[in-house]
């Protein structure tokens, strides 16, 4: 890692969400407190036991999952330009549960968990930022292991494609991550999930192509949402 220049009319801590309501001199601050790093496409950031500090994501995406005893890969999170992680390891040194893997290449600025906890000190409304979206991911958390108890995979699918359309703001949609991990995140096989796109697709509800899928959504909300 090297320090981080990677800023150029901006300091590069005002693209992250929880900085932005800081002034130009703070975002100053903490953007020299940041080392630059990049990490090829498949590149380990972080380990349950060697996670030390927060990752600010400045270009590409990381995937936040878990190993179950057995073995398996459970998936959290996808997180893009504008996210962080690694907000468990700011404030305890014990070992935490969780893995960061690069999803495609990336750029990320890190901060040093001993230097973020002088930062929290000196701007208290950061913590209060970190608090709140820490919470939302929490909530989020809880909603996706109800519905993957409660709901149908088709409905769970359908869900997880909207908001990736409302997060993209687009009816044309990129999956962030393979076709075997989202079935993993949705509670399903891969093959059931195959199952379930193709429905969709001989029902004239999307239409997928190589890389993306197109949603129709007043006919995915008339027919299947609303019922």
């Amino acid at each position: 890692m090297i320090a981080c220049h990677c800023f150029d009319e901006e300091p590069c801590a005002s693209k992250i969400e929880i900085f932005r309501h800081l002034d130009k001199e703070s975002l100053l601050k903490i953007s020299n407190l940041a080392l630059h790093n990049t990490y090829a496409k498949n590149d380990i950031l972080f380990t349950p036991s060697k996670n030390e500090g927060l990752f600010l994501i400045r270009k590409g995406k990381v995937k936040v999952y878990e190993i179950s005893p057995s073995g398996k890969e459970m998936l959290l999170r996808v997180l893009k330009e504008g996210d962080f992680v690694g907000e468990e390891a700011l404030f305890s040194s014990k070992e935490t549960y969780t893995f960061g893997k690069a999803l495609t290449d990336l750029e990320t600025c890190f901060i040093k968990r001993d230097d973020f906890i002088d930062l929290l000190m000196k701007y208290p409304s950061i913590s209060l930022k970190l608090l709140e979206q820490y919470n939302q991911r929490l909530i989020h958390s809880n909603h996706q292991a109800t519905s993957n108890t409660v709901e149908s995979v088709l409905v769970r699918l359908i869900n997880y494609l909207m908001e990736l359309s409302d997060e993209q703001e687009s009816d044309i949609v990129s999956l962030p991550i393979p076709m075997k991990e989202l079935s993993t995140f949705l509670g399903t096989t891969p093959e059931t999930l195959s199952r379930r796109i193709r429905y969709l697709e001989e029902h004239g509800y999307i239409h997928k192509g190589n890389k993306k899928i197109t949603l129709f959504k007043n006919k995915l909300k008339n027919d299947l949402l609303d019922k």
